[in-house]
């Protein structure tokens, strides 16, 4: 008998689903080669809303050898990833006011984290010091490419935290940037 697992990261702040891991986590590079930690990413892609075939992002991995076909006739096309988690993609002014939301992210971050109960004092102390060692990182990669980002909401709607996407040279649809950090991976 298999099991599968599937692994749902849930938002630290909001409790809402953010991502699974049917949508593969892909590391974010630096312009110089160098990886970004404590930031993935994750390709989208269009996809067709008939209420036909579900996509759940992992392609032809569950039978048959045809290339997918993208949407045909009236169907509704929609972003895979945008659509799957209910985001609303929402505006953020200026690059100093993304300065001043990503401080105030980290910080609530920080302050989720020291309230988990499910974790041993050590193992959250840990935690932290890997978060906070990686977000100087993660706040210069987004606020170098700030005109590029645009931001989304999960779907309860809560400012505290975002998720955002920017799109590749000549790409059709964006890619999504995930901070891992303020994330909890649940297993289902």
């Amino acid at each position: 008998l298999a099991c599968f697992i599937m692994i749902v990261y849930r938002d630290v702040i909001s409790g809402d689903e953010m991502l699974s891991d049917a949508y593969p986590l892909l590391e974010v590079m630096d312009e110089e080669g160098n990886v970004v930690e404590g930031l993935m990413m994750c390709e989208s892609k269009k996809i067709s809303k008939d209420g036909g075939d579900v996509d759940i992002g992992c392609g032809n991995s569950f039978g048959g050898d045809a290339e997918e076909e993208v949407g045909g006739g009236d169907a509704e096309m929609v972003n895979n990833v945008i659509d799957g988690f209910s985001y609303t993609e929402t505006n953020l002014g200026s690059a100093m006011e993304f300065k001043s939301w990503i401080k105030e992210y980290f910080n609530a971050v920080v302050t989720a984290r020291r309230a988990m109960t499910k974790l041993e004092k050590e193992e959250k102390i840990a935690y932290i010091k890997n978060f906070k060692g990686c977000a100087a990182g993660i706040a210069k990669f987004l606020i170098k490419r700030f005109s590029d980002v645009q931001f989304y909401l999960g779907p309860s709607f809560n400012p505290e935290s975002m998720v955002f996407s920017i799109y590749p040279d000549g790409a059709l649809t964006p890619n999504f940037y995930f901070i891992m950090g303020g994330f909890e991976a649940e297993k289902f």
